[in-house]
């Protein structure tokens, strides 16, 4: 089987996951926030900025996830509480709940599309683009990083049932692990 159809499969479970949940209609909130993370805090469904060091995912009206490089939840935490200061939020480390799981490959949206009821098609759902979904029974939020690329946001306790799933779905095309 040629190396190019292989799924390019790496997890990662020491990046820092960090949940903000404040008023996205207080503008000063937005404001200091986004100037916190250094990415504009995203305010539609579906939005969701990135770096090279963080990425802010939307996951409902007044609740994201910052995710950042591995041993920064303490400095992204800080700077998110400093930055709300006084205004209604909440901010939580959840790093050790989570692992995030980078797909990529000519095939990768075949195999996302057997467990996975979401429409991946680039007309869709271009790159910049995050959801909460599921992977078979997995809840999981899934943002697309590049045209072959995706990432998923997987809680820790079911990587191994998301693993062995992912080793099931890429019988035909094969698998290569990081």
């Amino acid at each position: 089987m040629p190396a190019d159809t292989h799924l390019q499969v790496r997890w990662d479970c020491s990046r820092a996951i960090v949940n903000l949940r404040g008023d996205p209609a207080d503008t000063g909130f937005v404001d200091t926030v986004s100037a916190a993370v250094g990415l504009p805090l995203p305010t539609q469904a579906g939005q969701c900025p990135s770096n090279a060091a963080r990425r802010i995912v939307w996951a409902g009206p007044d609740d994201w996830f910052v995710v950042g490089e591995s041993g920064a939840e303490g400095a992204i935490a800080g700077a998110l509480r400093a930055a709300a200061g006084a205004r209604h939020h909440a901010v939580t480390d959840v790093s050790s709940g989570y692992c995030v799981l980078r797909l990529a490959g000519a095939l990768v949206r075949d195999v996302l599309a057997q467990g996975c009821p979401q429409d991946l098609h680039p007309r869709v759902f271009p790159v910049g683009r995050c959801t909460g979904t599921h992977f078979f029974k997995a809840s999981v939020w899934l943002w697309r990083t590049e045209d072959d690329a995706f990432e998923l946001l997987v809680r820790s306790s079911f990587a191994g049932y998301v693993g062995e799933l992912l080793r099931r779905s890429t019988l035909e095309c094969g698998m290569i692990e990081a």
